[in-house]
């Protein structure tokens, strides 16, 4: 069973890094689940063949440091300064539990905050759109990518972040 595990795990990660290579972030998207959906399985044998309800996603909580350091490690994978490797590895350094492997999606959305485009469906969290505005000092194109992702999120979900919102008004 561990070794139909394994190649599930190969075959996805394969079909992963080829959805990458041709961007179909959808694709990517659904290898991801179909990797969750493996791990939780493995889990679910590792205890015994038990019943025990598995969470879809485990939160990872980064340090302020944390955040900090890999938020300048993808302010250079943006700006062309680092290779994508690179990164990653720097990144797994400061935290080994990263997903190092949506890095070209952050990337993308850290390439349209610096041109001041805000995104829907990739929302910063408030502790690394600090992090973010810290690095970029407070660069007014970051602010109006962030304020036309607050609105983005209004509009079509009818909510805003409110810590991103305070943090954003704190700026004037």
């Amino acid at each position: 069973m561990n070794k139909l595990i394994e190649n599930i795990f190969k075959n996805t990660k394969e079909a992963y890094k080829e959805s990458i290579i041709i961007d179909n972030e959808k694709i990517q998207d659904l290898l991801f689940t179909v990797l969750e959906d493996v791990k939780k399985l493995e889990n679910i044998l590792d205890d015994d063949h038990s019943a025990k309800k598995v969470t879809t996603r485990k939160k990872t909580t980064y340090t302020e440091y944390q955040v900090k350091e890999i938020t300048k490690i993808q302010l250079k994978l943006a700006k062309g300064e680092l290779s994508r490797q690179a990164a990653e590895n720097e990144i797994l350094k400061i935290s080994p539990t990263y997903p190092v492997h949506n890095l070209n999606m952050y990337n993308k959305s850290i390439q349209q905050y610096l041109n001041g485009v805000g995104v829907y469906g990739f929302a910063f969290p408030a502790n690394w759109a600090k992090a973010l505005l810290e690095e970029t000092d407070n660069n007014p194109l970051v602010i109006k990518a962030f304020r036309e992702q607050q609105s983005l999120y209004l509009e079509k979900d009818g909510r805003i972040n409110k810590k991103l919102d305070d943090l954003l008004n704190s700026l004037k």
